[in-house]
């Protein structure tokens, strides 16, 4: 090796393979490469001309020991240069010189060689062309300087595909990405054309044309090719493109007078209307060729207003048509100026417009009539949207013109009818043309009344639909509608369901038509659960709507004879008359429960809501009115402190009944300093390995004198006292301290996640405390998982982020849960740093047998997935959910099916590695 770098002519060995096992400084400074990029490179790689017989031949013969060849090296830098090479076997001093080649480079013509590609570059330089190189191996490019000066980088620099993609455009590097690839893996020639951005700032067009060369060829491994600067010849293509043919094939009648009025040209439509040819008008006076017109007086009387004043003038006028017939030409006369300035001509455009005359005229009569009739009218484009309403409707609605223009009907909506009404109404409108019916609509200050509604589709003369125009008159709500004051006194005005007076009322007049019938009756108290939760993350709107809709749901479910009244906010109310025995009572509650399990469509948003119901039996001829309702209400409670979604039958004593709600609520003040409260952990599953990959943190009570309460009850006694935020915040500390034990035993705790209120949320120093908790042990935050309700982010978008970001920075994930009832959009989500969405369980639940929550599910996976989120599905209680789950594309996890709440010991010998193999947890039975 120092024999060779001591020689002062270029020199390399080859391997008995022909591959270079080395080069001397000379060899390398020559052609421009760097020792590793030549090193275990074939020797033909550095040819243009394959050589690999003529030294196979070398290599094996015994009496032949060198060769002289003529060849052409390729130049790292671009080209190529001849030499004339000695080729000799190297002498077998040991076992490793066996089989090699030495190569030297005897008779260079460099200089020659070097000016004929300085000449070559300069000549393609001067035409913005250059020749490239790109190196498979190294990815490396070699380009011309004044090409890498376009790019903006320098001669030192190394220019790669990967540097050089990035001064593309941006819109079109994904092209020029592909185009290179698949040179790469099919050989194939290509020719593209690309915009790049120069080093001074500007973008400019290029036109890339190259290929790869063959293996067996002396540039193998490279693509080689040619790029042209084409900025001047694509904006002058644009530029024909742009204005070729619009004076030809315009309908409008468009010629050119000079200053002496006489016509130097004209296009195919003007031609047309004075029935004559190009060559017989051309050098004309315009009045000889149109005759005495009103478009003739127009030009002669603003000859000094055009080439004079240089002003333009529009104007309509009337002209006979071929046929006699009566045409409105709309006439613009523009004054030319030549390249210097000056006017040299008029430019005569006269467009038909008799029919946009014809229709303006109709139009006028029809807005008078539209103004002044007392019906509303309402008419949308061909999607929907709102573009026109008159003063009635303004008048009927409550909405200003300003309010409803640019948004869609639904905004009326009532919520009373079902998908299927709106769904039946299309399909006429769209096969018929027409509906016809009454409907509930809602006003501004949401009021719901009842209208007659007329709907026309409006097709233009290729039958396209253009729009929809809605007739309506406001209608009484039945015939034997009450008085305007009565009706306010009885009813509410929400859900126009009878309020609690005159619920009372009845009530009052059942138990004395009982008392003389001795018959019993029931009073049925039924209260949404967590409908303060809808209200908050929804809105108030969607509270309201959701109210009506439970309205007409519980009136389809009962008899005409029975009573249905809205006490309070979501508080309804029940009389049933004639009531045999309590199982009779049992079964009208069962009915209730049964109907109210199907979701709520609500303005796009399917609700899952749970009712509780407390019921009271009249038991003697004693009972009135509000010992009745107090039973009632008492049951009510009872039903709230224990599970929810249930009823129960009157067993206690209002009075005591509350006082045990008092002592329920000071017990679980006390529980956090006493040790009441711990946690438990839900098991989530990758259900392709049924592995667990994810525990979350819930919080139990265990109270002494009332047993384990559930974390879904905790929370809502806490939310009374306002607890939730120390509760919290005791969970999450806890759940740290846990996770931090369990990773230092050595157990594979993938990821544990602990929900975070809300009041945990806008106090504003969630960031900070989990801070303060990482301090101690920085190593579980990549362990750590937040779980955000979905609500939260909807009701605090702004705070939620800023505390997501913080979180984020922190090294810990963020899940966000109970996904699809708030229906985030998903540029927000994208925007957020989320990892993984939890679908909510009542989806997942009501699956595989209900298409709606199908669908709902198919569409959140979908979005994950897009988004390149994680997705978790919350609830699986059966087999059959599990893999439907799986083929929608969602592999993790959690619910009943795998297992119930683990205690942290639990958890520990789940996990542990040592001993017996762990048992899976304990599973619930579908």
């Amino acid at each position: 090796m120092s024999l060779l770098a001591a020689l002062p002519m270029a020199a390399l060995m080859l391997d008995h393979d022909l591959s270079v096992s080395s080069a001397n400084p000379v060899f390398l400074d020559l052609l421009g490469y760097k020792d590793s990029e030549i090193i275990g490179r074939r020797f033909d790689c550095l040819l243009l001309t394959a050589q690999t017989e003529a030294l196979g031949e070398l290599l094996r013969s015994d009496d032949r020991f060198s060769i002289q060849l003529d060849l052409r090296f390729i130049s790292a830098r671009g080209g190529s240069l001849p030499a004339s090479v000695a080729v000799s076997k190297v002498c077998e001093l040991d076992a490793t010189s066996k089989g090699q080649l030495s190569v030297i480079l005897e008779r260079l013509d460099r200089e020659h060689a070097l000016q004929q590609v300085l000449r070559i570059d300069e000549a393609l330089s001067l035409a913005q062309i250059a020749n490239w190189e790109l190196q498979l191996d190294t990815g490396r490019i070699l380009a011309p300087r004044d090409w890498l000066a376009r790019l903006g980088i320098s001669t030192e620099e190394e220019l790669t595909l990967e540097r050089a993609l990035r001064c593309v455009y941006p819109q079109d590097r994904d092209l020029v990405a592909s185009t290179f690839e698949q040179a790469r893996n099919r050989g194939a020639s290509f020719r593209i054309r690309f915009r790049f951005l120069s080093a001074k700032g500007g973008l400019r067009w290029a036109e890339c044309a190259g290929r790869r060369y063959p293996n067996d060829s002396g540039l193998a491994g490279r693509i080689c090719g040619a790029i042209l600067d084409i900025t001047d010849r694509q904006l002058a293509e644009q530029a024909l493109e742009r204005y070729a043919d619009i004076v030809s094939a315009n309908p409008d009648r468009i010629a050119f007078v000079d200053r002496g009025c006489r016509i130097q040209a004209a296009n195919e439509a003007f031609l047309q209307g004075v029935n004559q040819v190009r060559n017989s008008i051309i050098g004309r006076s315009f009045i000889e060729v149109w005759g005495e017109s009103q478009l003739a007086a127009l030009l002669y009387r603003n000859l000094g207003h055009c080439l004079d004043e240089g002003r333009s003038i529009i104007e309509d006028v009337q002209e006979s048509g071929v046929d006699g017939a009566r045409l409105d030409l709309e006439v613009r006369l523009f004054p030319h100026q030549d390249a210097q300035g000056k006017v040299t001509g008029i430019v005569i455009n006269a467009r038909d417009v008799t029919d946009i005359r014809e229709a303006e005229r109709r139009l006028l009569q029809s807005a008078a009539v539209y103004s002044a009739t007392s019906e509303g009218v309402l008419i949308t484009d061909a999607s929907g949207i709102i573009v026109r309403v008159n003063s009635a409707f303004t008048q009927i609605t409550g909405y200003s013109e300003s309010e409803i223009l640019g948004q869609k009907p639904s905004l009326l909506n009532s919520q009373w009818h079902s998908r299927s009404f709106f769904f039946n109404m299309w399909r006429r409108i769209l096969r018929q043309g027409s509906w016809q019916g009454n409907i509930w609509n809602r006003r501004k200050d949401g009021e719901v009344y009842r209208q007659r509604l007329i709907i026309r589709r409006v097709n233009d003369p290729r039958g396209k639909v253009v729009n929809f125009v809605g007739v309506f008159a406001e209608r009484a709500t039945a015939p034997e509608a009450t008085r305007p004051a009565e009706h306010v006194i009885h009813y509410d005005a929400l859900t126009k369901l009878p309020n609690r007076l005159l619920f009372e009322s009845r009530l009052e007049h059942g138990l004395e038509l009982g008392e003389r019938k001795d018959s019993s009756l029931a009073v049925f108290v039924l209260d949404l659960d967590h409908f303060s939760h809808i209200n908050s993350s929804l809105g108030h709107h969607i509270g309201d709507d959701l109210l009506r809709t439970v309205g007409i749901k519980l009136r389809d479910t009962i008899r005409p004879a029975d009573t249905l009244a809205r006490l309070r906010a979501d508080q309804f109310a029940f009389l049933f008359e004639d009531i045999e025995d309590v199982e009779e009572v049992k079964e009208i509650a069962e009915r209730l429960h049964k109907a109210m399990r199907a979701p709520i469509w609500v303005r796009n948003h399917l609700l899952h809501v749970n009712v509780s119901i407390g019921i009271a039996l009249s038991a003697d001829l004693a009972e009135s009115c509000g010992s009745m309702m107090a039973k009632a209400e008492s049951a009510l409670r009872q039903v709230k402190r224990q599970s929810r979604n249930a009823f129960q039958i009157y067993l206690a004593e209002p009075d005591t009944a509350r006082a045990e709600h008092r002592r329920l609520l000071g017990l679980l003040r006390s529980g956090l300093s006493q040790g009441d409260f711990k946690l438990l952990y839900r098991p989530g599953v990758d259900m392709r390995s049924d592995v667990c990959d994810y525990l979350e943190a819930i919080v139990q009570w265990e109270q002494q004198e009332f047993g384990r309460v559930s974390s879904e009850q905790v929370t809502t006694l806490a939310d009374e006292i306002g607890l939730t935020a120390e509760i919290g915040d005791w969970a999450l500390e806890e759940s740290c301290r846990q996770l931090k034990h369990w990773l230092r035993q050595g157990l594979p705790v993938l990821s544990q996640g602990i929900k975070i209120c809300e009041r945990q949320l806008t106090q504003g120093d969630l960031v900070r405390k989990m801070a303060i908790i990482l301090e101690d042990s920085p190593r579980i935050a990549s362990h750590l998982v937040m779980e955000f309700s979905e609500c939260l982010l909807i009701k605090h978008r702004e705070q939620i982020m800023d505390v997501f970001r913080g979180l984020n920075e922190l090294g810990v994930d963020i899940m966000l849960t109970e996904v699809g009832i708030g229906w985030t959009a998903p540029a927000i989500l994208q925007r957020l740093p989320i990892k993984t969405l939890k679908i909510h369980p009542n989806f997942v639940e009501a699956l595989p047998d209900s298409a709606h929550e199908l669908a709902v599910v198919e569409v959140l996976i979908a979005m994950a997935q897009s988004l390149e989120l994680d997705v978790r599905a919350d609830g699986v209680r059966t087999e059959a959910q599990k893999y439907q789950l799986m083929n929608l594309g969602c592999a993790r996890a959690q619910g009943e099916l795998f297992s119930e709440p683990l205690t942290a010991p639990q958890v520990s010998t789940w996990l542990s590695p040592k001993g017996k193999t762990p048992q899976p947890p304990p599973q619930r039975k579908s």
